[in-house]
């Protein structure tokens, strides 16, 4: 299934052209519950100038974002922050062998770590997701759809109606409180979208669909749990509240079969 990272430099280009100086992501998340995420912990993924995706800040050296998007970058990248401020080269420190999932190392400090949900999602939770710079828009509000969801190829999750473009892959989803419910991932029914974008450097049928478009987040405790399994050490949160861990793993994948009948109808 087609990636939301996959047309990237297209997009950026057609967007760049049409919208001229858009507001940054921090701009545009202000006044939403995305606003301390965008302004502390997210970060544009640049290759060559050009972004290609999103990453949000886990602790104060590493961010996650997914992995097909540095399979896009296809060499180096640099992280900008989301203020525009400041950009850093960033080392890819491992990918997953079974979800979406890239972790990237940035200097010590240059993000802030995110809060991330401390719970699983409910159906008709509003969210909000962040995007990179170049897309010309950067956030999307929307309403949790399908909470249990396992990908084929990406890994365990929830989907979302939801106006996030192509561009926005490994970007925050973020609840009410502005705490990471997962990373923006895939369309599990791209449609025409795709080639569309393709044609135009556009995404122009994520514009017109708005929070009707279905999104594929990847689940922020899997993924957590998936960097420790890498065996990537990240340092504690101190400020996180509540504990993330009693909501992975088991309990996680329990709740995932009881709606397995509905959820891969839906999406293989």
């Amino acid at each position: 299934m087609p990636r939301l990272a996959i047309l990237a430099p297209a997009l950026a280009l057609g967007f760049t052209l049409l919208m001229g100086c858009a507001p940054l992501p921090a701009q545009q998340a202000e006044g939403t519950p995305a606003a301390r995420v965008a302004r502390d912990s997210l970060a544009s993924l640049q290759a060559s100038g050009v972004s290609v995706g999103a990453a949000i800040a886990v602790d104060d050296r590493h961010v996650l974002t997914n992995a097909h998007v540095m399979r896009q970058a296809g060499g180096p990248v640099t992280i900008r922050r989301a203020d525009g401020l400041a950009e850093v080269p960033a080392i890819l420190v491992g990918t997953s062998p079974h979800m979406d999932l890239a972790v990237l190392r940035m200097p010590e400090g240059f993000l802030r770590p995110a809060a991330l949900a401390p719970g699983l999602p409910v159906a008709g939770e509003p969210v909000w997701a962040m995007g990179p710079e170049g897309l010309g828009r950067a956030l999307a509000e929307g309403r949790v759809a399908r909470p249990y969801v396992q990908m084929r190829g990406f890994g365990p999750g929830f989907t979302a109606g939801l106006g996030a473009l192509m561009g926005f892959s490994g970007g925050p989803v973020v609840d009410r409180s502005g705490r990471v419910m997962g990373l923006t991932t895939a369309l599990p029914n791209p449609g025409g979208a795709p080639l569309l974008a393709a044609m135009t450097g556009v995404d122009l049928a994520g514009l017109a669909e708005g929070a009707r478009r279905q999104v594929f987040i990847l689940d922020i405790r899997e993924a957590m749990a998936e960097v420790e399994r890498m065996g990537i050490a990240l340092a504690a949160l101190p400020d996180q509240p509540g504990p993330i861990r009693d909501t992975r793993g088991r309990p996680w994948r329990e709740a995932a079969r009881q709606a397995a009948a509905t959820s891969w109808a839906a999406i293989r």
